[in-house]
């Protein structure tokens, strides 16, 4: 069985997936693929060539000034995206397919925007209020201008409210988090028999 969990940044997905682990589920983070495809020399020259010498820190790809450059400007971004996606989507389909886990839990903010919803048997959107978003991003140390771009450049949860299969609501304490994702999890594992 796949598990999808996604949502904005800040509204907890990893939390819940760390919980999902705890109760036996395997967990691929997108984020952790993110980090080994910005390691793959292609991508590293190809994004040099796009966005300048300036995104490379100590040899490597430094994810702080990448980001505040594109998430201040959506075509940027979107260059960033067809450098980066296809490579990070073909390692990412293809660690689900090499897992031998009876629960494979992946937590990826963009499963929509991907169009990747047909690899799940479940996807789960973890949500939080806007309000709530940007306190715990600020606690971050991350910028309002950023803030910003990050929150306008991930999902349309008019959508991903309408295509997930559960909502998982984190707006309180982690407490109350993990009692909501222990429902879901206990409801996917009742339906799965």
């Amino acid at each position: 069985m796949v598990i999808g969990i996604t949502g904005n940044t800040g509204a907890g997905k990893s939390l819940v997936a760390g919980f999902f682990e705890e109760w036996d589920g395997f967990v691929i983070a997108a984020d952790c693929i993110g980090w080994e495809v910005l390691q793959n020399q292609y991508v590293v020259k190809k994004l040099k060539e796009t966005f300048g010498e300036e995104i490379i820190s100590g040899g490597e790809v430094d994810r702080k000034r990448l980001g505040e450059i594109v998430f201040k400007d959506s075509e940027k971004l979107e260059e960033l995206n067809k450098i980066v996606h296809p490579i990070l989507l073909g390692m990412l389909k293809e660690a689900i397919d090499k897992s031998a886990h009876n629960i494979v839990v992946i937590d990826a903010a963009l499963i929509f925007e991907w169009g990747i919803e047909d690899w799940f048997d479940y996807i789960i959107l973890v949500d939080s209020k806007p309000k709530v978003l940007r306190a715990r991003l600020k606690r971050l140390g991350i910028s309002d201008e950023i803030i910003k771009g990050r929150l306008n450049s991930q999902m349309n949860l008019r959508k991903a409210r309408k295509y997930a299969d559960f909502i998982v609501e984190n707006n309180g304490s982690v407490k109350e988090l993990r009692k909501s994702a222990r429902r879901v999890w206990e409801k996917i594992l009742e339906e799965k028999g």
